[in-house]
């Protein structure tokens, strides 16, 4: 039994569990993104189709989520079940998941559209124009990672969730702009690379992502969860209080 115990907590096995742990939620991630990655394989990387990838990143959203989700209960709990897991990040909030993803994906839909028109113009207020709207880009990119993780991790409403990512986006500009910097180095490394890395390595950077961001849940939970459920309880025993003085009545 104690072989077995050293087994089970030695580095080898611990190893040999993320990997495939990683290993599978990717594979179920890219199933999930089947779509893009067809229209991403087969289209002509060009701006006249990107109305054709916006349509096509639809279903990213829920994947995401299901991403989110996983590999934050694996930095959290350092074990996770990826087949229940990744379907039950899916599944969970996946209403909620569209209403913020969709937003997400118009504002990079317009933000895109002006950033091309802009560069078709050589005029002094253009160009300045054209930093502006990419500067705005980087902000939105940095704020959507944040409602993404909120969302995937916790149920609240829509509003409160994107009044906590922009919260939390400066209160936690550290961690925020961290996963930023992943996705850069990320980036960089795929146009030295291939484009398809993103693609196998998306549970390495979800990982790494969550990892980060980890301080700022625990301050969410801290925070607001915990004034969320005492005042549950306040309300409950407030009703519970009023059935017994009725019953004395």
């Amino acid at each position: 039994m104690e072989e077995k115990k050293e087994f089970g907590q030695g580095i080898l096995y611990i190893i040999t569990n993320y990997i495939y742990w990683l290993l599978l939620t990717n594979i179920y991630f890219v199933v999930t993104n089947s779509l893009f990655i067809f229209f991403f394989m087969t289209l002509k990387p060009s701006f006249s189709n990107i109305l054709l990838y916006f349509l096509a990143l639809l279903p990213t959203g829920p994947a995401i989520a299901a991403m989110c989700y996983s590999m934050e209960k694996l930095v959290r709990t350092k074990e996770i079940s990826p087949t229940r897991d990744f379907f039950y990040g899916y599944k969970k909030n996946i209403k909620d998941t569209f209403s913020v993803w969709l937003p997400i994906l118009v504002v990079y839909f317009i933000l895109f559209v002006d950033l091309q028109y802009l560069r078709q113009s050589t005029s002094d207020t253009s160009q300045i124009i054209s930093i502006v709207i990419f500067i705005l880009t980087l902000l939105w990119t940095m704020l959507s990672l944040n409602i993404l993780t909120i969302n995937a991790r916790y149920k609240f409403r829509i509003r409160d969730v994107w009044k906590l990512s922009v919260y939390y986006s400066f209160t936690k500009f550290k961690q925020t702009f961290g996963n930023f910097l992943i996705l850069f180095i990320v980036a960089f490394v795929t146009t030295v690379t291939t484009d398809f890395l993103i693609v196998f390595t998306s549970s390495i950077i979800a990982y790494l992502m969550m990892l980060n961001m980890k301080e700022m849940l625990a301050d969410l939970e801290l925070k607001f969860l915990k004034t969320s459920t005492e005042n549950s309880i306040e309300k409950s025993m407030n009703k519970s209080a009023s059935a017994l003085n009725s019953l004395g009545q």
